[in-house]
């Protein structure tokens, strides 16, 4: 009976390891792949962190040309603040195709400063409140930066639950994200 305790208690605790482990993993690989995009090192960030199958669709040096070409452009500084509140839906994993698939939601914080606009930065932050929503930006006078607060959708994948890859969803990109992210994940953006 005693063994049968202990047996039952290693199997629970080994259980509990190994899931705080793995959100662990999961976590520390989303930060260091934001990091990496926010540092503009987005070669890395692809090599590590990207879902190979986005590169069947769109090539990794295109991704990379054009995310280089957003967050370099000479007339728009823009900032991206490290993820906060990062949920990880350990519970719905879906298994697809050999992979693990798991859901994170979290908050973002963007920043943009238009430089030599002639728009009104009245007009633009009517502009920017349409896209991302009324209570989302606020446009900071001392600064000269829209402050964009943005909950993202992102589903990491992995073969070995060890390591991870990542897929910003967004319901304007259904029509590409639904050849190699399980419909689940699609279905919850509507």
């Amino acid at each position: 009976m005693t063994k049968n305790i202990f047996l039952l208690l290693f199997i629970l605790f080994s259980a509990l390891f190994f899931g705080q482990n793995f959100k662990t993993d999961v976590e520390n690989q989303f930060r260091d792949y934001n990091s990496l995009i926010s540092n503009k090192d987005f070669k890395k960030a692809m090599d590590l962190y990207a879902n190979e199958d986005f590169f069947k669709i769109v090539p990794k040096e295109q991704l990379i040309e054009m995310m280089g070409m957003v967050m370099n452009a000479p007339e728009m500084e823009f900032k991206m603040h490290p993820p906060e509140n990062i949920i990880i839906d350990e519970k719905n994993v879906v298994n697809e195709n050999g992979k693990k698939y798991l859901k994170l939601i979290y908050n973002q914080r963007l920043d943009m400063k238009f430089k030599d606009s002639k728009v009104k930065p009245q007009d633009l932050l009517s502009a920017l409140q349409g896209q991302f929503g009324y209570n989302q930006v606020r446009y900071n006078e001392k600064t000269d930066f829209f402050e964009i607060s943005t909950i993202k959708s992102t589903v990491a994948n992995s073969s070995d639950f060890k390591n991870w890859k990542f897929t910003v969803i967004e319901k304007k990109q259904i029509p590409i994200l639904k050849q190699f992210i399980p419909e689940k994940f699609l279905k919850e953006l509507n």
